[in-house]
């Protein structure tokens, strides 16, 4: 089947109409998914239901109630909400805070989200039903628990627990549902139910992926009907053939089986939104679909019914789609998660399960689109080893070479490796795709919850050199560790350094195993559980250790900031003698009242800049706290606690409320992002970041790093600069990193946006993980992008 010209023409045009309609739609609160919740748990014959049943239930009330539409241009079809571009409110977990901000939404500087009067009056009725029931409210018996939690979490000054909303940070098996489709698993899961007890806790499990199937496939007969009602009145032939064709495929799927490539998509993009709804994220991640799709891809093309110029149309379809749903955030939330975040990762490139390179076409679709579109989401990864095609590298180096900030690159040599040595086998590690942010994790198999908490390394050398009190504190909230003056070595030091570091993580981990609990017992995930591996198997949720991996990934926040702080002191004070640890901590108690010392602390060479006794601080850091996650044993779904190495926004958050550190860091400055170098510090180009990155252990990271690196246009202008960032990339790969995202970004055009936010509505950053449209920033983030080193 061959496409004229005119045929491209009207793809292009149908794509830009499309984008354009996304892109001017101002984000909007939905308040559909909160109200039929309420409505349904209401009733105390629902809440005396095994909780799989009822969430099961609830959800499937939610498919059947919501709002549905199909917009004009649209190929693939579902709407996350009511809106064209909203997001939706979960009062059981984290809604009463959020809820709160109802009348403040519009008018915040940072993400403002539209709201009708109407449905604000609505989503306020509710408040009272939820107080005593949102999720953190129930994670601990005691009282005072429970309110000492939530007012931690509120401050946030040590950590932030993520999973106070929700568990869902994972890849689902997308491959089997559109394989088999709801049918094929209904079936699946009655044969395991007849082997268990009635009413058993699997035996209500099984009950209740019986119940989302049905739901699941009403949904997508709900868009049926419409597309079918539609194609009766629509007067345009071409645009009437679409809404029939939609109206079949829907008929179909997530049912049964996909049979061709829309199918398969259409799938895929109906479950995606289920599951956004049945717990609080916006990082369900499509994960490896330029390889699940691949044998849908080849064999429609040979049937003679789909074009390379089709099925581009139809991926570019499904990612502007994805782009429609943005995070509700309390603003205190936003403070740490700013910026629209966007997880729904789609990897591309990489090796199959026997270790080949599985780079195919439409892996180079996916590159054209990311490109071509330059949109929010989704969050988009390329894996490259050394059998990569040339092809395939200098598509990717040329995108990125002409600003495009997408994909973000990964290497499979190293993450394949510290998999392995975590706990995959060599097959599942090889099917690794990203999640989140930089997250890798087994397609299917894992969940991994990696984006669990976010913890404030740096607050923890502030409480070591103030004896467990924050800088200008009466009060001790850390342990009681010796006077700096008895301090005679780094050794004693860091020993104290390690003692406070252990009690903070120490009552993380008992927040963090409450939650966890709380979530199994309290808000089970059915629909996730069907769609990873073992939790069927096992007859168990993916809360209460069903999937076949159960990491819980903790980020360690400016690890980058500790290590170039204990260099400060170690030069500082027992190297050169120039000053003493009680000189040191009144300086930072009165926020470095001499600018010369401060600038001589400066002056102290840093991370980055390839200076072994500056990196091997951050090194230690890193280690401290990975070695520190690993000592508490497993979580309360049988996995290990792994180590994370990105921040989102929190470096920003975090830096604001903390104080003032010995490598001249004023207090309430931003921290670096991930293991980037402090910003503006590393004087000595690329190579020498790269050199000091490559002295880091990445095997203790296992749930990822981020990576920044930005260069100006003119840099990387033409054939010699896109050879120079492969060059630098390939060099650092080979030398076992892990991960980088690159930003080509003109600095001016950087502040002139800032300014001017009208002039640039659509520019895109990489922020830490992920992309957002600059304007989407807060103001103190949009200089940290702005300050951060420029090659």
């Amino acid at each position: 089947m061959q496409k004229s010209m005119s045929d491209e023409l009207m793809i292009d045009e149908r794509i830009d109409r499309l984008k354009k309609a996304v892109m001017s739609s101002k984000p909007d609160i939905c308040p559909e998914r909160a109200l039929i919740w309420t409505d349904y748990f209401r009733s105390r014959k629902n809440r005396k239901k095994s909780p799989y049943i009822s969430i099961a239930e609830a959800l499937s009330e939610v498919l059947r109630r919501k709002s549905i539409m199909i917009h004009d241009d649209e190929l693939i079809v579902g709407n996350f909400s009511s809106k064209r571009v909203g997001g939706s409110i979960f009062p059981e977990l984290h809604g009463i805070p959020v809820l709160l901000d109802l009348f403040t939404f519009e008018k915040r500087k940072t993400n403002p989200l539209e709201i009708n009067p109407k449905d604000k009056w609505s989503l306020l009725k509710i408040i009272p039903f939820w107080l005593f029931k949102f999720l953190a409210m129930k994670a601990y018996k005691s009282p005072l628990k429970t309110i000492s939690l939530i007012m931690d979490q509120m401050k946030g000054h040590y950590y932030l627990i993520n999973e106070a909303g929700g568990i869902s940070h994972f890849t689902p098996d997308y491959e089997s549902l559109i394989k088999y489709g709801t049918e094929g698993y209904m079936k699946k899961v009655e044969e395991a139910q007849m082997k268990t007890e009635k009413y058993s806790g699997s035996w209500n499990f099984y009950e209740g992926i019986k119940i989302i199937c049905e739901g699941l496939a009403g949904f997508g007969q709900r868009y049926s009907d419409l597309a079918g009602q539609l194609a009766l009145t629509e007067t345009d032939d071409t645009r009437k053939k679409e809404l029939e064709e939609i109206s079949l495929v829907c008929r179909n799927v997530p049912k049964y089986g996909a049979k061709n490539f829309h199918e398969a998509l259409q799938s895929i993009f109906f479950t995606q939104i289920a599951l956004n709804l049945e717990s609080l994220d916006n990082a369900v991640s499509p994960g490896r679909m330029d390889q699940y799709l691949f044998p849908y891809y080849i064999k429609d093309m040979k049937r003679g019914i789909l074009t390379r110029e089709k099925a581009k149309e139809l991926l570019s379809c499904f990612s502007i789609k994805m782009s429609e749903i943005i995070p509700v955030f309390s603003r205190h939330l936003t403070q740490f998660h700013g910026g629209m975040f966007n997880g729904q990762v789609v990897t591309v490139g990489g090796t199959d399960s026997a270790g080949c390179d599985a780079t195919n076409e439409l892996s180079y679709i996916f590159l054209e689109i990311m490109d071509e579109l330059r949109m929010r989401q989704p969050n988009y990864h390329a894996r490259i080893n050394t059998g990569s095609p040339e092809e395939y590298l200098k598509k990717i180096y040329t995108i990125l070479s002409n600003g495009g900030n997408s994909p973000a690159l990964y290497c499979d040599e190293t993450i394949i490796e510290i998999m392995i040595k975590n706990g995959y086998t060599v097959e599942d590690a090889r099917n690794y795709s990203g999640v989140g942010c930089v997250e890798p994790v087994c397609q299917g198999k894992s969940f991994a919850s990696t984006d669990a908490a976010l913890f404030n390394l740096p607050v923890i050398l502030e409480l070591t050199l103030n004896g467990g009190r924050r800088l200008g504190s009466i009060f001790r909230t850390g342990a009681k560790t010796p006077a700096i003056s008895s301090m005679k070595s780094m050794t004693d030091l860091t020993n104290a350094f390690s003692i406070q570091l252990k009690h903070r993580l120490n009552r993380l981990i008992d927040d963090m195993k409450a939650i966890e609990s709380a979530n199994f017992r309290f808000h089970p995930t059915p629909l996730t559980s069907m769609l990873i591996d073992g939790c069927i198997e096992k007859g168990a949720c993916s809360t209460g250790g069903g999937a076949r991996y159960n990491f819980s990934g903790i980020q360690c926040v400016g690890p980058v900031d500790t290590g170039d702080a204990l260099r400060a002191i170690e030069k500082a004070v027992y190297e050169e003698n120039i000053l003493t640890l009680p000189d040191i901590v009144k300086m930072l108690k009165r926020n470095f009242p001499d600018e010369n010392t401060r600038q001589n602390m400066k002056k102290i060479p840093k991370f980055g800049n390839d200076d072994p006794a500056a990196d091997r601080w951050t090194k230690f850091a890193i280690d401290t706290f990975s070695s520190q996650i690993r000592s508490f044993g497993k979580n309360t779904r049988g996995g290990d606690y792994t180590t994370g190495l990105y921040s989102v926004t929190a470096h920003e958050y975090f830096g604001r409320i903390t104080g003032a550190l010995p490598h001249g860091r004023r207090r309430g400055t931003t921290f670096s992002s991930g293991i980037s170098p402090i910003n503006g510090v590393d004087i000595k180009g690329p190579t020498a970041i790269l050199n000091s990155i490559n002295r880091l252990d990445f095997s203790v990271a296992a749930n990822g790093i981020n990576f920044n690196m930005k260069f100006t246009p003119l840099a990387l202008r033409g054939v010699e600069g896109i050879k120079a960032l492969e060059s630098l990339v390939k060099t650092y790969f080979k030398r076992g990193g892990m991960q980088v995202q690159i930003n080509i970004l003109d600095p001016a055009v950087l502040i002139e946006a800032r300014d001017n936010p009208d002039k640039y509505p659509g520019l895109l950053v990489r922020v830490s993980g992920y992309s957002a449209y600059f304007n989407d920033l807060s103001p103190a983030m949009k200089d940290e992008i702005i300050s951060r080193s420029t090659h």
